[in-house]
Formats: C-alpha cells, structure tokens, sequence
C-alpha cells in the first residue's frame, strides 16, 4: 500500500512537471503602457515589477483571467492574461527592423567599399593592362624590325655570296690569264733572246767574213 502510494505521488509529481512544461512559452507583452507583476493572482496582491511593452516572458501556468509567467531577469508572478500575445508586437517588430535595417545598411556600406576596392583595383588593373599593350606593341614592332634586318641580312649576304663567288672566279681567271701572259711573256722573252743571239751570230759571222775578204784583197 505504501508503495502504491508512493508511485502515485511520483506520477502526480511528473504529471505536474509535464503540465508546466508543457505550458511553458514564450509570449509578449502587448500594446500597453505598463503591466503590473504581482505576487498572486488578483490586484490586492503586491507589485513585484512593472513590465513594459513588448517585453518577452516565459508562461509558467494560467488560472483563469491570471497567468503565471517568469521575466527575463529572473522574476515571478502573476499578470493579467489578455495583456499577454504570442505575437511579437509592434514595438518589437519595428526594433527588429531596425536591427535589419542597420545590418542591411553596415552590408550596404561594405559592399559600396568593396565596390570602391574593385573599382581601384579595375582601373589599375587597366593602367597595367594599357601599359603591357604598349611594351607588347613595341616589342612586336622590335621583332618586326629585327625580321626585316634578318631579311635584308640573308639578302645581303645572298648578294655577298653571289659576288664573293663571281671575284673568286674572276681572280681565279685573272690568276690564270696572269700565268698565260706570264708563260707567253717567256716565251717571247725565249724567242727575243734566241732571235737577239742569231741575229749577233749572224752579224758576227758577217763581220769575220768581211774582215776576211778585206784581208784577201789587201
């Protein structure tokens, strides 16, 4: 019997937990100037606080037009029930949007600086870019100009070649006319000695033949 009792008030007490539990939320106060908090359920009953508008509370149990609720610093008690929503009031909402307001507007400012950063970084980004377009176009043209003193190079010394080539074969002509009026200049010089060397042994024969008829006539 003890036990049996003792196991009914365990579930009476967890019943109890279960209930409050349950009834616990949170709600709001509503439009109103100011909500008493008292210390039971009726206007004779001491006031702990007063609770302003849009103040969120915790329910802890209702009685009738009365409803038990726990504020957001730590006290208890009792409020009339039709001051509290479940509903955000308009006070709370409008702070709320505020709140969205100025996020949305420190965003704002963040990206109109990120805008700015790229802005700055687009226009240098172009400076740069302008300014490889020129190196680039003037080493295009370096090239360029280098293609042509290439060209004109191996067509200089294509003609440089083509003319070393033909003074090589008229040196090596002139070389061999040079060695043709060479042996020929022998050759007559051979025939001129030769012909000079008849013509004083002819005179000298001529001259010891008319030395010696001058003798016989003598």
């Amino acid at each position: 019997m003890k036990n049996f009792l003792a196991m009914l008030v365990i579930a009476f007490i967890l019943l109890i937990s279960y209930s409050t539990a349950c009834l616990a939320k949170d709600m709001y106060v509503g439009d109103i100037n100011k909500l008493n908090l008292r210390s039971g359920k009726g206007v004779k009953y001491r006031v702990i606080t007063t609770l302003g508008p849009g103040e969120r509370v915790t329910v802890i149990s209702t009685a009738g037009e009365w409803t038990k609720i726990g504020t957001m610093d730590g006290n208890e008690g009792w409020v009339v029930s039709r001051y509290l929503t479940s509903e955000k009031p308009a006070k709370i909402k409008i702070e709320d949007l505020k709140i969205q307001m100025e996020t949305l507007q420190e965003q704002l400012e963040i990206a109109a600086l990120e805008k700015r950063k790229l802005k700055e970084e687009n226009i240098s980004l172009t400076t740069c870019l302008n300014e490889n377009s020129i190196k680039l176009g003037n080493v295009e043209k370096s090239f360029n100009d280098l293609k042509t003193d290439s060209r004109e190079y191996i067509t200089l010394k294509e003609k440089y070649d083509k003319i070393a080539k033909e003074v090589n074969k008229k040196d090596a002509r002139i070389k061999s006319l040079e060695k043709k009026v060479d042996d020929q200049y022998i050759a007559i010089a051979i025939k001129w000695s030769l012909t000079g060397a008849g013509i004083l042994l002819a005179g000298f024969f001529l001259g010891s033949r008319t030395k010696r008829k001058r003798s016989s006539l003598l």
